[in-house]
């Protein structure tokens, strides 16, 4: 193998495939990243057998060829490199990285012990714009749990039914949905849990330029096609839990509250509400025109104050902190309405302008 291109178009390509290089794996295969020159392109790729990535930049190839470098030495080396045109020449599993006068040389591994990345049997695909699933993703994945004991939390479901594509991820305490409308002329179905690192990683990896996602799905695996990159990922097993049920179909309260100035007011009272046990709960008091943040700690006491419109009942009711600040975050909306039914039933957030998003909150309760 030997080519010619870009540190840029190296940088580019090490770092879309680098995620997928598995860190917890025995294997010393998996912790590297093959290099493949064919034609007009340098193909990367790396997988941690759950998730793999592929994606081609351009090179000029004088003699095509592959190889398996490791992973975060090759990485470190090419960030490392001067803005040259860099040339790459591969001979009895090693690689010469040469430039300008100088050279350096990394062994690699045997590319045929390296997993090839599927490409599914008779997958069936769909695309759809690029701005509304990275979005989707955005106000979703961030409520997937993170403790690995039931994997089906530790992704997010996607549906696909008629023209309408869900995303809904929870970890028990809250549960965020979004949904939008996409061109589904076959009227496919499609069910699935996609694993949260995956979504992560589609969410890094779109750029603005990339206006079209394709996805693909087989029962066990979904794939995802945009610019130059193509990433598999399997589908989390098991049975995601009935979502519809969970949501109130009715509130006794309904508070219509300013975004920012509701993030900025439990931003501010969570800074002293973290007591020994490392909590962070913040009481609400829904009263006439106004909401209430009163918070006593150790660490000092605050009084928050939100004017409002309300419908219903006054309420008290307490919430961790976080879990309200993650989605008011991710809310694209100036105004919320924030539904209660007294202290011990679930809060659910929907943007005033976006019946596509809901986000649902579970209260803590407190002495």
């Amino acid at each position: 193998m030997k080519i010619f291109c870009s540190k840029d178009a190296l940088l580019s390509g090490v770092n879309a495939v680098q995620r997928a290089v598995s860190n917890k794996n025995t294997l010393p295969i998996l912790q590297g990243v093959l290099i493949k020159a064919e034609g007009q392109f340098l193909q990367f790729a790396a997988t941690d057998l759950e998730m793999g990535i592929r994606c081609e930049v351009p090179a000029q190839v004088s003699e095509e060829g592959t190889i398996v470098v490791p992973a975060k030495l090759f990485t470190e080396v090419v960030r490392k490199l001067p803005d040259t045109t860099i040339t790459l020449e591969e001979k009895d599993k090693a690689i010469t990285i040469c430039y300008h006068q100088s050279a350096i040389v990394i062994n690699g591994y045997d590319p045929e012990e390296f997993p090839l990345l599927p490409d599914l049997m008779d997958p069936i695909s769909f695309t759809l714009p690029t701005s509304i699933f990275k979005n989707m993703i955005r106000q979703t994945v961030f409520s997937c749990a993170t403790e690995e004991n039931r994997p089906v939390f530790n992704g997010t479901l996607l549906q696909i039914d008629g023209s309408s594509l869900r995303l809904v991820a929870t970890d028990t305490h809250r549960l965020a949905y979004s949904i939008a409308e996409i061109p589904n002329s076959e009227e496919l179905q499609f069910s699935g849990i996609i694993p949260a690192k995956t979504l992560s990683e589609i969410y890094r990896l779109l750029r603005d330029e990339d206006e079209v996602l394709t996805i693909s799905f087989s029962t066990s695996q979904v794939v995802f096609n945009f610019g130059f990159i193509y990433l598999v990922s399997r589908l989390i097993e098991g049975q995601f839990p009935n979502y519809k049920q969970v949501i109130p179909q009715s509130c006794e309260t309904k508070v219509n509250l300013s975004v920012k100035s509701f993030l900025e007011a439990v931003e501010r009272a969570s800074l002293l509400s973290r007591d020994k046990t490392g909590a962070n709960i913040i009481r609400i008091n829904v009263e006439k025109t106004e909401l209430r943040i009163d918070q006593t700690s150790e660490l000092g006491t605050i009084a928050e104050q939100i004017e409002i419109e309300m419908e219903g009942k006054d309420v008290i009711i307490a919430f961790n902190a976080k879990f309200l600040i993650d989605a008011l975050k991710v809310i694209d909306s100036d105004q919320i309405i924030f539904e209660l039914s007294g202290p011990f039933s679930p809060g659910v957030m929907r943007p005033v302008d976006n019946p596509n998003y809901l986000y649902l909150v579970l209260p803590v309760r407190t002495s």
